[in-house]
């Protein structure tokens, strides 16, 4: 395969049969690393001739492994089986140049839809937005402390030091913001809920065996003061991420409704929200074991359970940097519908959503988390396949 073919496929200018040939030698493995020397020259050329020198170095890896894992699916896709299927057009100068403006360093903001195989032109400006009002992201930690005895502690980053004393345990939060339980435990189990609303930043917590939990907005954990017994149990709603202290004489526990989640000492997260579709539990590192209430199963790192009501299934292959970004402070789609997007923006801004139009698109970025939400609205209309308005709390879909 020559460099012109190529040229010719990634600008969308070869024939159907051409392009159909272009496909099987893109899919062939034994071509990986010429098809990558190929984006890595067709990369620096578009550095240089539309946006000047670029600092960070693009995995092309990574980045011809997304397009490839494109094309895969349009095949799999509803042209499976037709005569002559419509491969997927992509505009690449354009595609790139809009990555490269949003700082995505996966670098191909690819943009494609399930029910239509027509080729989208990519804006360049990002200019759609123009709102009258805008809404900031949250700048500081807005939780609650509820204590065994019903009382509240209302928390933001201005309440540091000792919050509480509960039966020989003290809680503090300290100046990083964490919330630590420590002290020598009496014989009463005095339990605390720790909650976060809409619009906050994530919290640190370190409960009393060393266990450190990060908790999403929208989320709230309910646990011990102290562990007694044969097992560590501690109960989610939302999203929390464990690093779990090994202890195995007394297994950890994580619930939610039916889910149940058992572990000895491994990183994970959960993703429990009520309008996702499933419960998600991803695992990093160690074993833990995924039931609910009838089928129990095994993970190993990089393995997701996705549990609903009729479905039980584990998915291989997770890309966990996408599962973490909200730790990490990013907004990080892999491939995600508007609807998936626009529940992380509800949560975080704390904000409304309407849906005008259907948007069928699917969308690969990454941005950051400490931007205005018009900016984040920006970065998606690069795309020209979608529009916003912003009414003062309320951010309107449309096409």
């Amino acid at each position: 395969m020559n460099k012109t073919s190529l040229n010719r496929f990634f600008s969308n200018q070869c024939s159907p049969v051409e392009r159909e040939e272009i496909i099987r030698w893109l899919l062939d493995p034994s071509n990986d690393l010429l098809i990558r020397h190929w984006l890595q020259e067709h990369w620096e050329t578009l550095s240089v001739d539309e946006l000047g020198a670029i600092d960070d170095e693009p995995d092309m890896e990574k980045i011809w492994g997304k397009i490839r894992t494109r094309i895969k699916q349009d095949q799999l896709g509803p042209h499976r089986g037709n005569a002559s299927p419509n491969f997927p057009e992509i505009h690449f100068r354009k595609l790139a140049v809009a990555a490269l403006f949003i700082g995505v360093l996966l670098s191909t903001y690819f943009i494609y839809t399930t029910n239509s195989a027509d080729p989208k032109d990519l804006a360049s400006d990002g200019s759609n937005v123009k709102p009258s009002n805008d809404i900031a992201p949250p700048t500081m930690v807005r939780a609650t402390l509820k204590l065994a005895d019903g009382s509240t502690v209302y928390l933001d980053d201005h309440v540091n030091g000792t919050l509480a004393r509960q039966g020989g345990i003290e809680i503090r939060r300290n100046e990083g913001g964490e919330i630590i339980y420590s002290g020598a435990a009496s014989d009463t189990i005095n339990m605390n809920t720790l909650s976060l609303p809409k619009g906050s930043k994530p919290i640190r917590l370190v409960l009393s065996d060393g266990s450190l939990v990060w908790l999403n907005a929208a989320s709230s954990i309910t646990y011990p003061t102290a562990f007694l017994g044969q097992e560590r149990k501690v109960s989610i709603n939302g999203e929390a991420y464990f690093e779990v202290s090994e202890n195995k004489a007394m297994p950890f526990f994580v619930e939610h409704n039916q889910l149940l989640v058992k572990v000895l000492g491994t990183h994970f997260n959960v993703n429990t929200y009520e309008n996702e579709a499933s419960n998600k539990v991803t695992l990093l590192s160690g074993l833990v074991n995924v039931g609910n209430g009838k089928i129990t199963k095994q993970l190993i790192p990089g393995q997701q359970a996705s549990i609903s009501k009729t479905l039980f299934s584990v998915n291989e292959n997770i890309d966990t940097d996408e599962v973490m970004a909200w730790k990490n402070g990013q907004f990080y789609f892999g491939g995600s519908d508007i609807k998936s997007i626009m529940k992380q923006i509800e949560r975080y801004y704390d904000v409304e959503v309407e849906f005008r139009d259907d948007v069928p698109y699917q969308f690969v970025a990454k941005i950051s988390r400490d931007v205005n939400v018009s900016a984040f609205l920006q970065k998606l209309e690069l795309t020209n396949l979608i529009h916003f308005k912003i009414e003062g709390k309320k951010i309107i879909v449309m096409k």
